[in-house]
């Protein structure tokens, strides 16, 4: 098993971009969806060169009411896209929505979400994110009920009440592991 490498993926207006946070220069801006994968390779190979033990994970971020979501493109789709929707509907409650605005915001300035399920780990979040980083990991808890907890990076992490250092935790931690131990400040949505 090779190196993780987490790619961010987005659109930006009529373009897409795509950045990582482990991989300092690596970024690429290209007209198309289509067009991102297929240069894809070709910037993999000059930024690794020789490197070939990559295992590539890919985040997708779109928009959804003033906060940013990102989904992992892996093999529990289905289950982060549920999760997604179920997002969007609590979202569509005004005292929700403005809650979720005002968290705490990540290293490009804005609140990002991570679509997170329990068995996802401390390092798989940590891959995610760029020094000085906040992020809002976002599990399903309940039918009804969406539990967000914010993690951050770097020195700012645990000043902030809000926030939790990702220190805090071993990496091999799951989510599922944190949900269940953590005393902490959290939100809880309802659907």
């Amino acid at each position: 098993m090779g190196r993780s490498v987490s790619l961010i993926v987005r659109p930006d207006g009529a373009s897409w971009s795509a950045w990582s946070p482990q991989c300092p220069g690596l970024a690429m801006v290209q007209p198309a969806g289509a067009e991102l994968r297929d240069v894809l390779p070709e910037v993999l190979g000059w930024y690794f060169g020789q490197d070939t033990e990559i295992e590539l994970q890919v985040h997708h971020e779109r928009e959804l009411h003033g906060v940013v979501l990102r989904i992992a493109q892996d093999a529990q789709l289905y289950e982060r896209e549920r999760l997604a929707g179920q997002l969007a509907e609590a979202l569509g409650e005004a005292g929700q929505r403005a809650r979720m605005r005002s968290e705490p915001v990540s290293a490009g300035g804005e609140v990002t979400l991570v679509g997170a399920l329990q068995s996802d780990r401390i390092s798989w979040l940590a891959a995610q994110m760029d020094d000085n980083d906040v992020l809002v990991a976002l599990l399903p808890v309940a039918e009804s009920m969406l539990w967000a907890v914010r993690f951050g990076t770097g020195t700012g992490a645990g000043q902030d009440d809000a926030v939790i250092p990702l220190a805090a935790y071993s990496g091999d931690a799951t989510l599922g592991e944190v949900t269940r131990t953590f005393a902490g400040p959290r939100q809880h949505l309802r659907i």
